[in-house]
């Protein structure tokens, strides 16, 4: 499956790009995108949203198609073909 991750704010100067679209095998979650991004774009980027414990570094935002994860299933949500995932450095409100 494809999903396209969005960079906004300083993510978007680390990525040095404002999207990309990453294959993830069915099932992947959030948290494996992470990883995916870390491995196949741009090192360090794991470090820049999760913290030591691997949970979700205060106020990094991610969003899955507009939704936080917080009100999904977190770093565990299950991401399927199509979906846009939004990365914000800060708190990101989507009215």
């Amino acid at each position: 499956m494809k999903v396209r991750a969005v960079f906004v704010q300083e993510f978007y100067e680390y990525i040095g790009k404002p999207f990309i679209d990453i294959e993830l095998p069915e099932g992947a979650s959030v948290r494996t995108l992470i990883e995916v991004i870390d491995k196949r774009v741009k090192s360090g980027f794991r470090d820049l949203v999760l913290d030591d414990k691997g949970e979700l570094r205060y106020p990094v935002s991610i969003l899955v198609n507009g939704r936080r994860i917080e009100f999904l299933d977190g770093l565990e949500t299950r991401l399927k073909d199509g979906d846009r995932v939004f990365f914000s450095p800060r708190a990101l409100f989507v009215l």
